[in-house]
């Protein structure tokens, strides 16, 4: 029961940790990363509300 409902929110939290300490502690194709991290929960965030609606 607890991974079919956390595990999407706890994958799309440890992408943000991951795109934000990419952003401050990296240079170069870590910016990169972080961009494509950080969008991630917003493009899922867009296909939900698209689904419903």
């Amino acid at each position: 029961m607890f991974k079919k409902v956390w595990l999407i929110p706890c994958l799309l939290a440890l992408a943000s940790v991951f795109g934000l300490l990419a952003a401050l502690l990296g240079t170069g194709i870590w910016h990169v990363l972080s961009w494509i991290a950080l969008t991630l929960p917003l493009a899922v965030i867009v296909w939900k509300v698209k689904q419903q609606g």
